[in-house]
This record gives structure tokens, sequence and C-alpha cells, in this order.
């Protein structure tokens, strides 16, 4: 899993809360979240209103100040917006949290040298802040994501190869978990440098897998991954717990990148074996060592986290933050078993099949393949037993880019013929998606024939660009969630089908 450092991107954004709350910086307002003010506007600030300051001595500070809850769906639809403000420059812009992350060799090859790209995203940027004035735009360059986030919130750009060292300036209170910290700091370690130092196996046997992730991070031997990346180099599947999130809301935001990270290590003859599983509360830390000895899949992994969450957290400590970081892995097939729990023979099959073929005809017996295609319905196909499996490569995407194939998780029932659908919110008005992704109104009820069912949540919209060097947008997706469970809806053409229903 260690992978050679690139030379990153990243722009951090500021004041997206209060873009996205409509706050202009004349406005006495302040952005709420968990009771701690987030986004402060510069009227507000001039009455002394700050980051981290509770919402009752903000009021103490501005009497008249007023205060909005944070509105995490909106921030990330006006993220999906400002990202395509960089298309221009680059198609690569990838979003990680508020900051915009994209490889600079690409954009160096195009422009001819880092300075030319970053006058050209500087150029954005100035355009950005001055289209939207409670707006703030820093440019960070580094030669990981990891560290080029750093660089970006301190609106620095580190020469290539300095990285490392740059990293190992910093305090450990400033860059690592609490956790790591207060270890290092009770034995004298104040600077990163100090952790970068320290032997793999220490960091293992003293500090666990939490420890280890970071000081991989730190020695740029790992990366983070960001919105499309190569699923190889994750070291960790978090994601923030926000208010009013539920126990599934979280599993399902950790799905993708689980399932990413997981498919890709069979595809190199690994499976995962041990895994760290991380509960963050607002008081401290809670983590559980999973072991599989024949391998755990990303489903797996999510069920023992549920267990988990609900076995030992209790319920008056809200969660800040959920992560699973991968520990071990092993060549070692995964055991297919049958009903009774006996290891199956691979060469039972082959010759059932090819004695069945034989039998009654080539054509007779079929084996679930899949294939590219635009759909899901086009994904799958039932082709004649050959008397061999198909091998990965023949199966798998049929060199055929495919935009906006879904990937991961899949629904466990797809429609032959999608069935058309209604979304409305809770007036009656029809549910639509603009031209830059953006939902409008929000979707309160599915209507299917004669049945309406309330919608409790939903993710996305993801828009499918098939030919985006035209600009053109064929279709949409997006994931409600209902009394019935969790659906696969597309919009095409103007109206919404159903595509799909996951289990």
């Amino acid at each position: 899993m260690l992978t050679v450092p690139r030379r990153m991107l990243a722009l951090n954004l500021t004041g997206l809360s209060a873009l996205a709350l409509a706050i202009t910086p004349s406005d006495c307002a302040a952005v709420l979240d968990r009771g701690r003010v987030v986004e402060a506007a510069q009227a507000a600030k001039l009455h002394g209103v700050v980051t981290g300051m509770r919402s009752s001595e903000a009021m103490a500070r501005c009497p008249m100040l007023e205060m909005r809850e944070r509105d995490v769906h909106r921030e990330q639809q006006w993220l999906a917006r400002l990202l395509r403000m960089f298309d221009a420059i680059s198609p690569h812009f990838r979003r990680y949290q508020h900051s915009l992350v994209a490889p600079l060799g690409s954009m160096i090859r195009y422009f001819g040298s880092e300075a030319r790209v970053f006058e050209a995203v500087e150029s954005v940027g100035a355009s950005l802040v001055q289209t939207y004035p409670q707006m703030g735009v820093t440019l960070g360059a580094a030669d990981s994501v990891f560290v080029a986030l750093l660089a970006g919130r301190l609106g620095l750009r580190i020469a290539p190869g300095d990285s490392v060292a740059f990293v190992g300036e910093r305090g450990v209170a400033e860059l690592l978990p609490m956790s790591v910290a207060t270890l290092l700091r009770e034995v004298g370690m104040e600077r990163v440098a100090d952790f970068q130092q320290l032997d793999a196996a220490i960091v293992a046997a003293r500090f666990g897998g939490t420890g280890l992730c970071w000081h991989r991070l730190c020695r740029l031997e790992a990366d983070l991954a960001v919105v499309d990346d190569d699923s190889s180099e994750i070291v960790m599947c978090t994601t923030a717990v926000f208010d009013g999130d539920t126990i599934e809301r979280i599993s399902f935001r950790l799905m993708q990148p689980l399932d990413a990270l997981v498919q890709t290590a069979g595809q190199s003859g690994l499976v995962l074996v041990k895994a760290n599983m991380v509960l963050v509360t607002k008081t401290g830390e809670l983590t559980k060592v999973v072991e599989v000895l024949d391998g755990a899949s990303a489903t797996e992994l999510i069920a023992r986290l549920r267990w988990f969450e609900q076995a030992t957290r209790p319920r008056r400590d809200p969660l800040v933050e959920v992560r699973i970081e991968p520990l071990g892995w092993s060549p070692l097939r995964r055991r297919q078993l049958t009903l009774d729990r006996q290891e199956l023979k691979e060469s039972a099959i082959l010759a059932t099949l090819t004695r069945l073929a034989t039998l009654y005809g080539d054509d007779r017996v079929r084996i679930p393949v899949l294939q590219g295609g635009r759909s899901l319905v086009e994904q799958g196909v039932w082709v004649p037993w050959s008397g061999r499996w198909p091998s990965p490569s023949s199966s798998d995407g049929g060199g055929a880019p495919w935009p906006g194939r879904l990937r991961g998780a899949v629904p466990s029932l797809v429609y032959q013929h999608p069935h058309e659908i209604g979304l409305f919110d809770t007036a009656g008005t029809p549910v639509g998606v603009y031209g830059d992704g953006v939902l409008l109104p929000q979707p309160a009820v599915l209507v299917l024939g004669r049945e309406r069912l309330v919608i409790s949540a939903f993710y996305g919209p993801w828009v499918v660009v098939e030919r985006w060097w035209e600009r053109r947008r064929r279709y949409v997706r997006l994931m409600v969630v209902t009394p019935k469970g969790v659906s696969l809806v597309i919009r095409e053409a103007q109206r919404w089908w159903l595509e799909g229903e996951f289990a």
C-alpha cells in the first residue's frame, strides 16, 4: 500500500458556510454547528465574534447577532458548483472536505510551468472572490494531498522534495489527533519530526493502527484519498458526523471508499484480514480491532461497525468522526462456503457446469458476466458456458470509459425496464435538477403509481457528463431513503425513473 509522492495543488475555500446560507459580509450573522460558531460575517467579527466561540458568548459580544444553523447539504451543492469554475484549468480537480485538490503534473504539461499554473488558478480564485465577497481562497502546493491541504490552509507553496521537512516542523498538537499527540508530548516529543523518525514497528506497538496511519502520512509513505481518486492509495476510510446523522447515513458514506479499497486489493490477490474501527466522540475515542481470517468484505465491515457502535457508545456522548483503518492484508484466497458451512470445491462447480452443457447444449447453460454499459441493465449479461470462468479483464468495462458507471456497491434489484416515478416536495412541487447539479426543491415524497412514500433522506445528485468537452449532460442519479429501503433513481429526458433498489 506504499505510494510514490506526487505533486499536488490544493485550494482552501473559506466562507462556504456563509455562502450556503446567503450571508453577506454586511450581515451581523454567524453560522453555528453543535452550539459553536463555525463562520462569522465581517460585521459580526467587528463586534468580537470569532470562530470556535460558543453561541452564548457570541450573543454576549453582539446582542443583535443573527445565528443560523449550518446546512451541510447546501455547502456540498455550492462546492460542486465552485468546482466547475476550475474546469477550464483542469478537469482533474476533486473535492476533499472544503478544499479542492488536483495533480500538478498534467497542468504543468499544459501551461508549461508551475508558476503559470498558479497564475491561472489565482485568476479564477480572484474572480470567485469578486463574485462571492463572503468567500476566501488560499492556494497551496506540496508533494502529496495530505501536505498540500496543510499548505493550502497556510497559503504556502512547498518546493519539491521539501514536504517531509515541512511536516516535521509542525507541532504534534497542530497536526496529529489528540490521542496520538498527548502520548508524544508525555515522552517529550513536541515536533512531528520526532514522530517521523520513529520506527514503524514501534509506532504500531505503542499507538496502534491510528498512529501507524498518521506515521505513514507524515512520512509521505501513503496519502489521503479524494473523490474519484485511485482507491489503491486509501489508507483510512473516514467521515465526519453531523447533527441528525444516523448510523445508516454514516455507513452509507463509508461504504463506497471501503468497497473500492477491498476490490482494488482483491485484484492484486489480497484480502483484508485485520482492520481498526474508531468512533471519535466529544469526550474521547472508542477503538476496536477486527480480525477475519478468510478476508472481510466492505458489507461485513460496515455490519461490524454498526454492531460496535450499538454496543459500546453511550447515547449521551455524540459522535464527531468515524474511521475504518486497514491494518493487515493476506494473499490467502477468500473461501467460498456452502450452506452447510463446508468449503466449496471450485473443481466440482466446473465439472457440473461442463456436464450440464454436454447434456443440454452450450447455449442452455449460462453464467452471469459483467460488461461495459451505460446503465445497470446493460452492465449485466448472461453468456453461454465456455468451459472456464471469464477473466476479469474481459468482463470489466469492455475497454470503454463508460462515464457515470456506478462503482462499488450496486443495487441488489435492478429493473429490466425502469419504472417512471414522481419526486415532489412537501407542497407538491415537482423536483428538478439544474445544469450545475443543484437539486431544487428538496424531495420529500416519492410517487410510484398510486403509492406515496415519504423520503426520510437523500444523497446526491450526481450529474453524469458523457461528453464533458461539449458541456452535455445526459442524466442524473439520486439515492433516496424511504420506508421500503434505499432506492436508486435517475432523471433523464426531464422525467424521474426508478432504476434499482438496495437490499
